[in-house]
């Protein structure tokens, strides 16, 4: 289940995993795993194409309850979301 502070590493690491991995050393103090990391990144992904307007309305719609399934709360998917834009964003780094 995706939470707050699981995006707030995502963050930190700027979705970069192999760092994650080596400053977590292994030690998953945190409950993020590499399974939460791939689903954050496979939900961007999807939450890009959806805003781009190129996915299909089924695909929106199973995406969407993919969402409510793995976020634990609406700040979580408005987290997720915002990542989503940013990403997206001509000017994001």
């Amino acid at each position: 289940m995706l939470t707050v502070d699981k995006l707030r590493i995502y963050e930190q690491f700027d979705g970069d995993i192999d760092a994650w991995a080596r400053a977590s050393r292994g030690q998953a103090t945190t409950g993020m795993t590499d399974e939460h990391w791939y689903l954050i990144d496979e939900l961007l992904m999807g939450l890009a194409t959806v805003k781009t307007g190129v996915a299909s309305p089924s695909y929106a719609q199973q995406l969407e309850q993919r969402l409510l399934a793995s976020t634990s709360d609406q700040a979580t998917r408005g987290i997720l979301h915002a990542l989503a834009t940013r990403r997206g964003s001509p000017n994001a780094a």
